[in-house]
């Protein structure tokens, strides 16, 4: 049985997604129960067809899940899995306690590789980029970066 979202239930929203041009649908997926209330995350999508979409946002918490995947939804349009693998990897950067300018070359550092970006705080960065050749690149830089201690990261997958 899937969670059903309920009023006082937490929702981390995406305010600029990245393909919010293609985007013209809102679906939820389950986070976890936290100190007795539900958490969700708010995906923007595509409608493919009746049950299925396409992520037009990168997630900040789901895992196992890309930009561009397609879904499948429940009639109360809650994620119910994956049906096709985009190709994309997603990146969660945490910047912590940096300073601005600190935080500022970082990500001029990370935007000239190249990757989608997607911000959910001053401090949260998602970062979408193909699998392959692209990704181990951005992964080398970021496990460079945390073990200097300027910034923590880790992968959208569980395996």
């Amino acid at each position: 049985m899937s969670k059903m979202f309920q009023p006082g239930d937490y929702v981390a929203v995406h305010e600029n997604p990245v393909w919010r041009d293609k985007s013209n649908f809102i679906i939820r997926a389950y986070l976890e129960e936290n100190e007795g209330r539900n958490e969700w995350e708010q995906l923007w999508a595509r409608r493919l067809d009746d049950g299925r979409f396409s992520l037009c946002c990168i997630p900040f918490f789901v895992y196992d899940l890309a930009l561009g995947d397609e879904v499948e939804i429940d009639a109360n349009f809650i994620l119910q899995q994956v049906v096709h693998s985009s190709g994309q990897v997603t990146f969660r950067v945490w910047f912590g306690d940096q300073d601005a300018a600190m935080r500022q070359g970082l990500v001029s550092e990370i935007k000239a590789m190249k990757p989608l970006m997607e911000w959910s705080s001053e401090n949260l960065l998602a970062l979408s980029v193909p699998d392959g050749a692209e990704a181990q690149k951005v992964a080398d830089y970021l496990q460079a970066r945390e073990e200097q201690g300027l910034l923590q990261y880790e992968t959208g997958r569980t395996s």
